[in-house]
């Protein structure tokens, strides 16, 4: 079983959001798109654990801003609609495909009919303990008011309370039923589990502990108890300690009866006590880096041990303060540990790397957008392998910068970026080299993301190569999206179009020492190609007497584009 569908009203930055999940899902975005509201909106609906549990009763902060500025307006207009405004926080959360009868009972009594589908609902909600009775609160605070006079933030939450129900049939779900949905979060910013000998990765391992030790094992832990204070008694502890006195009668018969005997606790608190060692330093000595990456594995590893709990893990950048190497043993335990983990264990994870993006598949991805979430699950497979073949390709440049320009290969690349780099204006023109031919489908996902956004333009510069066809199908993108440019060479590749274009034939047989017509300085570049370009790009930023270069037609009117 997993969380296929979460819908979220009115909590923080979301007035009305969607998001659909799979076992596992990356989660991308620019800054400030929800992503971390997302995973603790998650956490509203699901058990909370004594390792981050969430407080589920919420603040006026936790209310969307507009909802409730929204609210207070029908109240100082008097709208009709006033209690359908009154700002109610919602997440539901939907699970589905229950693999076995240990799932399908854990999930029964939240079964939801939606005509041949079956679904499992459940809601958190914070809302008013009675509408009306907010309503006549609120008059009274603002009574006389405008808008203008009025802070949004004085709506009172007081009368507000939280319940987590059953979608089917809007009744409170008992915690007896809830305790078995759980979810551990592993924010951003985690130093707070890991600066100190009592972090996260020591409970965890108490809980790994308790989960996995057999009734012998536990009989010889506290044996083992036991014996500590019998070797206590064996130092003759009272007599050092308390010792004799001659001055009253029967002291010393007395003191002799008293004996250490462990007042025994239980298991968990025994097992609480450890703090882990790495090496010889304890853990919480080592770098933070070194932290995040046993708790990652200890986490996964207590996991494992939940046979009758569904854990949802949510990882904040997982590459935070890792090394190279790191962040390498990390994406690859992440994507084996979710691939090959039963069906009780879910994983979502932000991130900003591309390198752990492409490793766990751009068809996992779940791309933020402030407004909406927007699934990539139905990449085209050949794209996907291309990426997982390019680990460092930067899948988050395609999709978010706002100006960006898709070139074949290094000499296009090196040829633009040189000419932008003198233009201070236009350095907000992000360049990819794909390295292949394939741009429709690399248009096709940005399109996904941006294709009714007018602050996003993407361009394509391509070589003609004798194709005809290719170009037809490349120019309908230009045709039918007006934030798409698409623009092709007029010869049959690059270089040929640039010897062509304005004095660049008189200046390249300078550069290159000839006095070549436009097929043999063409020929002389196309047979060093990278190397030749250098020299063009070179001596195009010399600091005397700068070669002046002329764009070809094709790349200028891109520019132009763009700019």
């Amino acid at each position: 079983m997993y969380i296929k569908k979460v819908t979220i009203r009115n909590y923080r930055s979301f007035r009305s959001f969607e998001a659909e999940l799979q076992k596992l899902t990356v989660v991308i975005g620019e800054n400030d798109t929800g992503k971390t509201n997302f995973f603790t909106a998650l956490s509203l609906p699901l058990s909370g654990n004594q390792i981050d549990f969430n407080q589920k009763r919420l603040n006026i902060s936790d209310i969307n801003k507009d909802s409730v500025i929204d609210f207070l307006t029908s109240v100082i207009n008097n709208d009709a609609d006033q209690l359908q405004k009154i700002p109610k926080v919602s997440v539901t959360v939907e699970f589905a495909d229950p693999q076995d009868s240990y799932e399908t009972a854990l999930l029964a009594k939240w079964l939801v009919s939606e005509g041949d589908e079956e679904t499992y609902k459940i809601r958190y909600d914070f809302k008013p303990k009675n509408d009306n009775d907010l309503i006549e609160v609120v008059k009274k605070s603002i009574d006389g008011k405008t808008i203008d006079d009025v802070n949004w933030f004085t709506l009172p939450v007081e009368l507000y309370d939280y319940q987590i129900v059953s979608v089917n049939n809007e009744k409170p779900i008992a915690y007896s039923d809830l305790k078995h949905v759980s979810i551990h979060s592993i924010n951003a910013e985690r130093d707070d589990f890991s600066e100190s000998s009592s972090m996260k990765s020591n409970s965890i391992f108490t809980k790994l502990l308790m989960n996995t030790l057999n009734d012998d094992d536990k009989g010889q832990i506290n044996a083992a108890y036991s014996e500590f204070f019998s070797a206590i008694e064996e130092t003759e502890t009272f007599d050092k300690i308390i010792g004799t006195n001659p001055d009253f009668v029967s002291y010393d018969s007395i003191i002799k009866q008293l004996e250490c005997t462990p007042n025994l606790p239980n298991l968990k608190n025994i097992l609480s006590n450890i703090t882990l060692k790495y090496g010889n330093e304890f853990l919480y000595q080592k770098g933070l880096g070194q932290r995040n990456l046993i708790y990652i594995l200890i986490l996964f590893a207590y996991y494992k041990s939940c046979g009758d709990t569904f854990n949802l893990c949510c990882i904040e950048e997982p590459e935070a303060h890792l090394s190279v190497n790191n962040l390498r043993l990390v994406r690859d335990f992440i994507e084996k540990s979710s691939g090959n983990s039963d069906s009780l264990v879910q994983t979502i994870i932000s991130s900003h790397n591309p390198s752990i993006i492409n490793k766990l598949k751009i068809s996992n991805v779940l791309a933020f957008t402030g407004e909406k979430a927007i699934s990539l699950s139905d990449t085209p497979p050949k794209l996907v392998d291309y990426l997982r073949k390019r680990p460092n390709f930067d899948i988050l440049k395609l999709l978010f910068a706002n100006k960006v320009i898709l070139v074949e290969g290094p000499t296009e690349e090196m040829l633009i970026s040189t000419y932008l780099s003198k233009q201070e204006a236009l350095n907000n023109i992000d360049i990819i080299a794909i390295s292949q031919r394939g741009y429709a489908t690399f248009l096709d996902i940005w399109l996904v993301l941006n294709k009714d956004n007018p602050g996003k333009k993407i361009a394509v510069i391509r070589d003609y190569d004798g194709s005809a066809k290719a170009k037809t199908r490349h120019d309908a993108y230009d045709a039918d999206h007006k934030n798409v440019t698409v623009r092709t060479t007029k010869n049959y590749t690059l270089e040929i179009d640039l010897v062509e274009a304005g004095d660049n034939l008189a200046l390249l047989n300078g550069l290159f020492g000839m006095s070549g017509d436009v097929s043999a300085v063409s020929e002389h570049m196309i047979s060093g190609k990278t190397a030749r370009m250098l020299d063009v790009c070179d001596a195009m930023v010399a600091e005397d007497n700068p070669l002046d270069i002329k764009l070809p037609a094709h790349i200028a009117e891109v520019i132009e584009a763009l700019s």
